[in-house]
């Protein structure tokens, strides 16, 4: 059994791997998780890291620690969790990427624009068109803030993407699950934001150049060192390719997977159906034999009743053994 957890709000992202008939995989929300006194033995995966409020990213680091002192298999530190920005800067710094990102109250060089704003949280994508000079960048800054975003969650980003072909642009993906990189599908769209992609937009060329780096995994070696320096050991990277060399956009630890049933080229469905078999295998590989052992506390209370006496008392460093 494999366990993801996620908040109730963004839980039905994997609802097509809870249904698959060769893997037993659940998805449980962080509220439920938070009520619980007892979980099942089963891998468990921490995702949704970003949209925790800072009490319940602590509190469920508690129970990350708690499971692999136990012994139970446990998939994405919530302690080492990297916010968008310090994700970003933390590529930069260690040259996976080349370009950079400030938060609102700092001034890019002027060499380094064009810029764009977007929030430290969540994946709203971006929140303006590209920003060409200093004073563009202050009155989009205020028109963010007059709107109400507030200011510690703008950052801002440099520009780093190409059109694969004119008027068209690819966001390429690759997974990582647990030792394993895998390569995803791609999202083709007519603007720089490639986001969602649009359907059936590219050429045939294209979808069978991502049906081969599908199944060939093109991009995993170069794609595994951002992992590492991430410390995600379950994600989605979504990247771009810039002057030949591979930018990191974001590593999203709950990704929205989903089947693709018809599109107007086969062989996009082809690399769907190789995308599924790849990950279902690679789960597959870190699942957990499902046994009647359940990890529990030892006095019954809820994990958030339980961190939220130790927290008050001051004893943080004081972690009971689980059975």
């Amino acid at each position: 059994m494999i366990i993801l957890f996620a908040t109730q709000a963004h839980r039905s992202t994997h609802r097509s791997l809870e249904r698959h008939p060769d893997i037993d995989f659940r998805v449980m929300p962080y509220e439920r998780l938070l009520r619980a006194r007892r979980l099942p033995q089963a891998t468990y995966i921490f995702s949704d890291l970003d949209r925790l409020h800072f009490w319940d990213l602590e509190c469920v680091a508690t129970i990350y620690r708690q499971l692999r002192d136990a012994g139970a298999r446990v998939v994405n530190n919530p302690a080492r969790h990297r916010s968008r920005y310090q994700l970003l800067r933390h590529l930069k710094l260690r040259s996976i990427n080349e370009f950079n990102v400030w938060h609102a109250d700092d001034e890019p060089p002027t060499d380094v624009y064009p810029v764009f704003l977007r929030t430290d949280s969540a994946h709203r994508g971006t929140l303006t068109d590209l920003l060409h000079t200093p004073v563009a960048l202050r009155d989009a800054l205020e028109e963010q803030i007059s709107r109400g975003v507030p200011r510690r969650e703008i950052i801002v980003v440099q520009y780093a993407a190409e059109p694969v072909r004119e008027g068209l642009y690819r966001k390429l993906a690759a997974y990582r699950i647990g030792d394993r990189v895998i390569g995803a599908p791609c999202a083709h769209q007519e603007t720089w934001v490639a986001k969602y992609g649009q359907r059936g937009i590219a050429p045939e060329e294209l979808y069978e150049e991502e049906y081969k780096m599908v199944t060939d995994h093109t991009h995993a070696d170069a794609m595994r060192p951002a992992f590492q320096h991430a410390e995600i050991e379950y994600g989605r990277a979504d990247f771009g390719l810039f002057k030949g060399k591979n930018q990191v956009y974001e590593i999203n630890t709950n990704p929205f997977f989903y089947g693709l049933k018809s599109h107007p080229f086969e062989i996009r469905l082809e690399t769907f159906k190789r995308f599924e078999d790849n990950l279902v295998h690679a789960l597959s590989e870190i699942d957990t034999p499902s046994r009647t052992t359940r990890h529990k506390l030892p006095d019954g209370r809820t994990w958030r009743a339980w961190f939220g006496d130790l927290y008050r008392s001051r004893r943080l460093s004081r972690w009971p053994r689980l059975p």
